[in-house]
This record gives C-alpha cells, sequence and structure tokens, in this order.
C-alpha cells in the first residue's frame, strides 16, 4: 500500500527543492554522507502530526540523542532551512494533497525581572492543507521552552521511525505485547525463524526482561542471541505498530550480519505486506540492495520489482542550490547492477 505517492520537500534542514515521486511500497534511500537522507525521514515523520509543535521537537531530538546541551528551541532551529527560516512540505498522502509550512522569524524577548538575560526564539505561522481540511496557527518557541502540549487533532497516518541505536535501547515488543499483540509478533518472528515458538517479558532488577522461547535452545533472554535478532524484534514490533502506515528506518543494515541479509530482508518484505507497511529505508551498503534484488529474481515478482520497489539516490547539485534524485524502479536497478555493474549509490 502507497500511503505517500510523492512528496515534495521545499525547504527542511539543508534539503531544497527535492522531488520524490513515483513512491513505491519499499523505498531504499541512497547517497553520500550528508546528503539528506536522514533528513528525508524526519519530514516524512513530521506528516504524522503536522500541527503538533511536541512531536516535531520530538523527530529532531532522535538526532540529536546524546547531545542533551541541545535545548529544544535549537533543536528547532536546526529543523529549518538555513537559507529560508521555513519548513515547508508538500505531497500527495492517502490520495490527497497535503501542503504544509512554517514561516516566521528570530525574536528577541526579555521579562521583567531585573538584569534577566535576553532570551531568544522563533516568531511566524504554522499552515496545513489536506484535501478540504484547512489549519493556520500562530506557532512560537524560545529558547526558555521546556514543555510542548500534545496536539493530535490532525493525526494523518501511523508513522514508526527505527534510528540506527534504537534495537540497544527501545523495548518496542513491550508495548506491542500490552496492545494485545503478542500472538502476531510471535508469528512474525517464527518467519525468520521457525523454531521461535515463544516470546516471554520477565522481570529482573525493576527492569523488563524479553526472553525467547526456542523449541531447540529453550527460553533464553534475548541478550544471548546477540544485536541481529534484537534488530529483527525490532523491525517485527515496529511493522506491527506501523500496520496500515509507515516505516522508517535509518541504516538498516545496523547489526545485521551480512550473511543474514538475504534471510532477513526476505522476512521482512513478507511482514510488511501483511500489515500493509510502505516503507522508507536508508543505507550505506551497496549488499541491502543486492540483497533484496536477489531475493525477488523471480518471474513471478516483476510486479514487486516494477510497481512496489524503488531504489532512489539522493545527491546535492554541483551548485548545491537544490537535491537532486535519481529513481530507479527495482525492474530497472537490478537490470542496472547485473548488466552494468552500477554503483546504485
Amino acid at each position: 500500500m502507497r500511503y505517500i505517492e510523492d512528496l515534495y520537500i521545499k525547504r527542511f534542514r539543508g534539503i531544497k527543492d527535492l522531488e520524490l515521486s513515483d513512491l513505491g511500497e519499499v523505498n531504499i534511500l541512497l547517497g553520500k554522507n550528508n546528503s539528506g537522507k536522514t533528513s528525508v525521514l524526519e519530514a516524512i515523520e513530521i506528516i504524522e502530526n503536522p500541527l503538533d509543535e511536541g512531536s516535531i521537537i520530538r523527530v529532531g531530538k532522535k538526532r540529536e540523542l546524546f547531545n542533551n546541551q541541545s535545548s529544544s528551541y535549537n533543536i528547532f532551529r536546526n529543523m529549518l532551512n538555513k537559507h529560508s527560516n521555513s519548513i515547508e512540505i508538500n505531497g500527495t498522502i492517502k490520495e490527497k494533497q497535503f501542503e504544509m509550512s512554517i514561516k516566521g522569524k528570530e525574536i528577541s524577548v526579555i521579562s521583567e525581572a531585573s538584569y534577566s538575560p535576553i532570551v531568544k526564539g522563533f516568531e511566524g505561522k504554522a499552515k496545513v492543507n489536506f484535501g478540504q481540511i484547512h489549519y493556520e496557527e500562530d506557532f512560537k518557541i524560545l529558547q526558555t521552552d521546556k514543555s510542548f502540549v500534545v496536539d493530535d487533532k490532525l493525526n494523518l497516518l501511523p508513522i514508526v521511525h527505527i534510528a540506527p541505536i534504537d534495537h540497544l535501547l527501545e523495548n518496542s515488543s513491550n508495548e506491542v505485547i500490552k496492545k494485545g499483540k503478542k500472538k502476531e509478533l510471535i508469528q512474525l518472528l517464527s518467519i525468520f525463524d521457525k523454531d521461535i515458538i515463544g516470546l516471554e517479558m520477565v522481570e529482573e532488577n525493576n527492569k523488563t526482561v524479553p526472553y525467547i522461547e526456542h523449541k531447540k535452545l529453550g527460553l533464553m533472554p534475548l541478550s544471548t542471541y546477540g544485536d541481529g535478532l534484537k534488530k529483527v524484534l525490532l523491525l517485527g514490533s515496529s511493522i506491527i505498530k506501523a500496520e496500515k502506515g509507515v516505516l522508517l528506518i535509518d541504516e538498516v543494515e545496523t547489526a545485521i550480519h551480512i550473511d543474514a541479509f538475504v534471510d532477513v530482508f526476505k522476512w521482512f518484505i513478507k511482514a510488511c505486506e501483511k500489515y500493509n507497511v510502505q516503507v522508507f529505508m536508508t543505507t550505506h551498503s551497496i549488499e541491502v540492495i543486492d540483497s533484496i534484488l536477489e531475493i525477488q529474481d523471480t518471474e513471478e515478482n516483476v510486479d514487486f520489482f516494477r510497481e512496489s520497489l524503488r531504489v532512489i539516490t539522493i545527491k546535492n547539485s554541483i551548485d548545491e542550490n537544490k537535491t537532486v534524485v535519481r529513481n530507479l524502479d527495482g525492474f530497472k536497478a537490478h537490470e542496472a547492477r547485473e548488466d552494468f555493474g552500477l554503483e546504485l549509490r
């Protein structure tokens, strides 16, 4: 299912005039460091709650996880396009036209208290058009702001974002189990390894620890299986959370051994099809691309190649005045790799 059919990121971070048309169900984003791959994922994530200041800040915070000195204001400022002081994102979402913009200017504020420092801020307007729905609101954020009201009045579709280190930090499986989806998660894991028959959450030292029940190995803590299965568990949990929505994965190859690529991605694509999830993933690895192309290298999967898979290379133009893309369907990408050994990145 293609919930996002096309996307035009006019202004966001370092991106300027990036057009992504004819998107697929599985979209692989390639490019050099600082080409804007992660920024594309962030721009998509903002679409989930485009009028929620807190959600926008949360999107930016994920990138600055270990920089505790960054204020919410600075995180937001880093998300604005430096040339235009704005965020502008358009596209076709769920067959409706979507337009979002945050435009404004920097301000300085001083309180009545004696010797109080000048506080910087941003003030402007946030606008969203989605089909026949139109919103325009004041937007203001100051250096001193530490909390934001959660506003779900325009929640467009479920979007889940996996960062490169989330398999080490998150326990998404616990959240999925609490929502009554334990059976579905075990079924997804069993596609990956048929000997996985159960999943238990055990309290140890005031922490919830996932245990895998395995036909041959018995009940063992997830940590004994290594980072690869942690990543698979995170992927499975995230697919269920993103059901009938969008899953964003930054550096999808992280923690997956190259020898397991074909098995993991074969399982992953089947799972996304089952839960009607559209995927946008970034990678630095040509082996990831080759693995996905390899597992679909059969006559009956021609439709997947042409209709569902997109291999998208992102780069800055020579004059750095625009972000440009090359978008190949899976069939053309496979042909380019097989016949010409083309470097798709």
